[in-house]
């Protein structure tokens, strides 16, 4: 299994790599560079798939591992801009 799941991350590493990340992604200074971050994004993504998947089967059926991919980077994006939402409100709360 852990070769598999490895495959898993090489595979979703090389998705982040060719697409170009959300702009709420990259609205904050610490992931201007996240070329170099997309193998440890690759990683937290394959546990989340991992550990979400409600079979061995779902898992690893690679037919629909871009569309898994994809419906759980639409949910960080949302959990991002919740995030900095959030921070702007306290900082405006603070002034």
């Amino acid at each position: 299994m852990r070769r598999l799941r490895s495959r898993h991350v090489i595979l979703i590493e090389g998705m982040l790599r060719n697409h170009q990340p959300h702009d709420v992604l990259t609205q904050v200074p610490e992931n201007f560079d996240w070329h170099s971050k997309t193998f440890a994004l690759a990683i937290k993504i394959e546990r989340l798939m991992f550990t979400s998947a409600t079979s061995r089967e779902n898992y690893l059926n690679e037919s629909t591992l871009r569309a898994r991919v994809q419906l759980l980077s639409r949910h960080l994006v949302r959990l991002r801009k919740r995030k900095n939402n959030a921070m702007a409100a306290a900082c405006e709360t603070r002034l």
